[in-house]
């Protein structure tokens, strides 16, 4: 049996010079300030022995992001099943230079790492995401959140930038991964409510078990399952912001002897979701809760429902099945190759500016082999890895009649075929100083036939017919080597100093390539003339804990040299995609955790007294252009996008996040905490309309009544507080504002047996 913990960190800090002395815990531990009664994280580099352990052990992934040199965080069980587990921003608030802000109130949002997709106006890119270290999304990188069930996971990796060889040299932002848990670390029986705000309802069931040894062969045998269910449901903030999901995990492992283990690994997701639309700030300010997206007056309509956001019912309806197997054989000491194959499928209904008819196929895997042998009697690891991947997408799009078809416009297909090898050595020169060396070969071919129509009548009656107006056959290559260096230097028994400089590369998306109008103006008869985007990133940063345990932080400065950031941009009055010459993205991020005090009102001893405790995370963030971006169009071939010095739009230039948390010996707490984005920020690229500051008051608690039962509670946005936390970048009518939501109340009950 296993009694659900709601701890939530403590965290608080006064001012921003506390932010910058104590810092996110470091990056082999969760994310900040461990609970007083539990023993702090030790940096430790010992070498990696596999003997027979799950795979992706979370101590194995301790060590080893003891080794690495950036900044990465480690988020463990409790820190998901404390928040609501609505969506990224519950478990990812206290993560310094990471940013998610829900769109909708749900889990599709904008995601961000060191300001490298902020041309995410929609869905996902830039940033891989992973299960248990298996790709996850299309094999062009394009990908979602809303298939993802956060109470299934047992940990979440974040890896910011290309430090991540494995996982995000071919993003520039870096890898989420999302490890599940298993029947070694399931309750037999758990069970959520959870209520609110909204008409939200949330519950899930799940069950996890290892079974009794058996025999094959002469081998001893131990099998586990685990398996979750869920569903959610919302009416929503803004007008036409109804959303629901349904989800299955499940996995299931089998261990031969002491050094093979094989676990498949099972996700079904049915998700549909209306989309509010964005917001100018007039709109924001006179009424936050209507549904955007209204066009202004004479917008022709030949293609596109010109209404708003509600009467064209803008909604995004799919299913998505996935499977992966991961083999894991350790055929000799200290040396094991992992064989990790998946294949998912999705259909997708999506009325917008037109209705998407969408299906999507895409297979792919890893071969990786590690050696933590020592060399030359020193302790050293290898690791090297083969990524192949295959999408196949088919897509018709129709004249969007209020949600429902109408004349077909385009049919396509677009297939994507993408290699990656790696390698990376860590290698510890002294007890003290480890050595990282590393690079990796990404390629990505992607073909397509784009077939155009023009409806023969009136495209809003749906049974008139198209015309073919053309066919195009794009093909298109992109490929890059990108290397790393590092270093890891151990300046006390418990903290560490750390360098990297590591070059990141990712191609553009088909859907970026595919779009309507070249950056000069000319229409796209194929694929955009786009460029993969590149940077370079240094990384220099300390973390560690005092000897006392009081103390945690992790304390990073950055500096990422981009070439040809992919822009949303607006061409000839057309929303499409362009290259800038040159950007800068520079950044602090610091946070961590302190324990201000134990036995304040309860003593007793270690276990039998109270504990107030703190946690900070404070980013600073200076993206900049450092050349003009031009472009073409009706009014001219040299039309400034953006002038050499403005601040590429998207993302607060200052923001903290602050929390305390008062525990008590009966298993209660309470954690306010304040969401500060210190300063307003630029939506669009000529720097003209900013979105503005805000701070939020938050407050979330807990009982944990006895080992079985669990109750929570979370009020978010105590002030009602007008804001917006994500935005659309450049949208051309200035609607930017994706309304947050206003004061709100939730709460639940957990069941462990």
């Amino acid at each position: 049996m296993k009694s659900v913990v709601l701890w939530g960190r403590g965290t608080a800090a006064a001012c921003l010079a506390a932010a910058l002395m104590v810092g996110i815990e470091p990056s082999v531990a969760q994310a900040a300030g461990e609970p007083s009664d539990q023993e702090a994280p030790v940096v430790v580099v010992d070498a990696v022995e596999v003997k027979g352990k799950r795979i992706e052990n979370v101590e194995d992934v301790k060590r080893e992001f003891a080794r690495r040199p950036g900044s990465n965080i480690l988020i463990q069980e409790k820190e998901i099943t404390e928040s609501r587990a609505l969506n990224l921003q519950d478990v990812l608030q206290f993560a310094p230079g990471v940013r998610f802000q829900s769109r909708f109130g749900a889990d599709e949002g904008q995601f961000q790492i060191r300001g490298t997709s902020l041309r995410n106006n929609f869905h996902h890119r830039g940033i891989n995401i992973l299960i248990n270290g298996i790709f996850f999304g299309d094999a062009d990188g394009f990908s979602d959140f809303e298939s993802i069930d956060l109470l299934a996971y047992e940990r979440i990796e974040v890896y910011k930038g290309a430090n991540a060889l494995r996982y995000g040299a071919n993003s520039i932002g870096g890898a989420i991964n999302f490890v599940p848990r298993t029947g070694y670390s399931a309750s037999t029986l758990q069970m959520r409510m959870l209520g609110g705000s909204f008409g939200m309802v949330s519950g899930q069931v799940s069950s996890g078990k290892v079974l009794q040894p058996f025999q094959v062969g002469n081998m001893s045998a131990t099998m586990d399952y685990y398996i979750s269910v869920s569903g959610n449901r919302q009416d929503g903030y803004q007008d036409n912001s109804q959303q629901a999901r349904e989800r299955i995990n499940a996995n299931i492992g089998l261990q031969l002897g002491n050094h093979q283990e094989i676990r498949a690994y099972f996700l079904q997701a049915n998700v549909a979701e209306r989309i509010p639309g964005s917001l100018t700030t007039g709109q924001l300010f006179q009424n936050r809760q209507q549904a955007g997206g209204q066009s202004p007056p004479g917008t022709p309509p030949f293609f596109a429902c010109n209404q708003n956001n509600q009467v064209c019912n803008y909604g995004r309806y799919y299913n998505l099945q996935r499977i992966g197997i991961a083999y894991h054989n350790e055929f000799a000491p200290n040396q094991y190759f992992e064989i990790i194959p998946y294949f998912s499928n999705q259909y997708v209904d999506h009325p917008i500016f037109q209705t998407i008819r969408q299906e999507n196929n895409n297979v792919g895997g890893e071969f990786r082999y590690v050696n933590s042998n020592s060399l030359f009697g020193k302790n050293n690891s290898f690791v090297a890895g083969f990524q192949p991947r295959y999408g196949n997408q088919r897509q018709q799009r129709f004249v969007n009649i209020n949600g429902s078809i109408g004349a077909l416009t385009q049919n396509y297909t677009a297939k994507t075929t993408y290699f990656g090898m790696y390698a990376e050595d860590a290698f510890d020169a002294t007890k003290d100083f480890t050595i990282v060396l590393g690079g990796r070969w990404d390629y990505t071919g992607r073909q397509a036939t784009v077939d155009n129509f023009g409806p023969a009548g009136n495209p809003f009656n749906p049974n008139t017919p198209s015309t073919p107006t053309g066919t195009n056959r794009p093909l298109q290559h992109f490929d890059a080597i990108s290397p790393k260096i590092g270093f890891v230097y151990r300046t006390t028994p418990t903290s560490q100093l750390y360098f990297n400089a590591s070059r990141a590369y990712e191609a553009p998306l088909n859907l970026e390539l595919l779009s309507s109008v070249n950056a000069n103006g000319t229409p796209n008869t194929g694929f955009l003339n786009l460029d993969a985007q590149r940077a370079w990133q240094l990384e220099l940063g300390h973390r560690g804990t005092s000897a006392d345990k009081r103390y945690t932080w992790d304390v990073t400065v950055y500096n990422l040299e981009m070439q040809k950031e992919i822009l949303a941009s607006i061409i000839n009055n057309q929303g499409t995609f362009q290259n800038a010459n040159g950007t800068r993205h520079t950044g602090v991020e610091a946070g961590g955790g302190m324990v201000l005090g134990k036995g304040l009102f309860a003593q007793g001893g270690a276990g039998r007294e109270d504990s107030l405790q703190t946690r900070v995370a404070y980013t600073w963030s200076r993206f900049k252009f450092t050349d003009d971006v031009r472009g073409g169009g009706a009014v001219g071939p040299n039309v400034l996008i953006a002038k050499d010095g403005n601040t590429v739009a998207g993302a607060p230039e200052h923001s903290l996040n602050v929390e305390f948390r008062y525990d008590h010996p009966s298993g209660w707490w309470i954690a306010p905490n304040i969401e500060w984005s210190l300063s307003g920020f630029y939506t669009d690229y000529q720097n003209t309309i900013k979105n503005p500051s805000y701070a939020l008051i938050n407050l979330r608690s807990g009982w944990n009544v006895d080992e079985h039962w669990t109750l929570f509670a979370e009020g978010r946005n105590l002030t009602d507080k007008t804001y917006a936390g994500a935005v659309v970048v450049n949208d051309q009518f200035n609607r930017y504002a994706n309304a947050g939501l206003g004061i709100s109340a939730f709460g639940g009950v957990e069941y462990k047996f």
